[in-house]
């Protein structure tokens, strides 16, 4: 899948360009960088259902359009869905890196 970024910061973060305190600890920084790196691999979203380690879901309420997967126990990688026409192929946009159990 091709990702693309809707936060500066985790983009950066990505790519290893983050300057100044970082916002998120060496631990989570690595397991949300193998995160991503699963998530450019998997062909489709069908194909992240299949991944259990991942907790793929589709979330609820105000988030109803956006969906999630586990980097670790305390964090979600919140995402969106869209479909590239011409190539049909999916394109995760990440919104934000949360920690759910605050």
């Amino acid at each position: 899948m091709i990702i693309k970024f809707n936060n500066l910061y985790l983009e950066a973060l990505a790519q290893d360009e983050t300057k100044g305190k970082p916002k998120y600890n060496d631990k989570v920084v690595y397991k949300f960088r193998k995160t991503l790196k699963i998530l450019q691999h998997v062909p489709d979203t069908k194909s992240l259902w299949t991944l259990n380690g991942l907790g793929f879901e589709r979330l609820k309420g105000d988030k109803k359009e956006l969906f999630s997967v586990r980097v670790d126990y305390h964090y979600r990688l919140i995402f969106k869905i869209e479909q590239d026409v011409i190539n049909i192929r999916e394109i995760l946009i990440i919104n934000e890196l949360t920690n759910h159990y605050q």
